[in-house]
């Protein structure tokens, strides 16, 4: 957090931050029309300061709604798939993956499921972005709709 801390002092450009968020957050997160909802809307997020948002990024375990948590299903041929349940049934669950993609799959070829207790979101990400870019980010997602 410390790396990142001059993010919050540096003047973010919310087009640049646009950019950010396409290469790095809407496999998962929906901006207005763009992403997917794996993950929360980004709108959710508008009211909250920027270092609350930076620290939701930064550590995405710190608080995780439970539906968000990643679901790791061994099926009965030893694939394992994981995900968010989008839903579920007594027959089936939904799977939610990184993308927006689903799958349903029929209890019968549940071997195992398992919550890791954590969320889908990985930790990193300011691995790959710089602190200014970190600051673009954090003026889009103050603006997204």
């Amino acid at each position: 957090m410390e790396t990142y801390k001059p993010a919050l002092r540096l003047p973010g450009d919310a087009k640049r931050g646009e950019l950010v968020y396409e290469a790095n957050c809407m496999n998962c997160h929906r901006a207005g029309q763009k992403g997917s909802d794996v993950g929360p809307d980004l709108a959710s997020v508008r009211a909250w300061d920027a270092e609350q948002i930076l620290l939701n990024i930064l550590d995405p375990n710190r608080e995780v709604s439970p539906n968000y948590v990643e679901f790791s299903v061994e099926l009965a041929d030893g694939e394992t798939v994981t995900g968010v349940i989008a839903s579920e049934t007594a027959s089936s669950i939904t799977l939610r993956r990184a993308g927006g993609a689903q799958e349903t799959i029929s209890r019968q070829n549940i071997r195992q499921m398992s919550s890791s207790g954590i969320s889908l979101m990985p930790e990193g990400l300011e691995a790959v972005i710089s602190p200014q870019q970190m600051a673009d980010l954090l003026a889009f997602m103050r603006t997204a709709q």
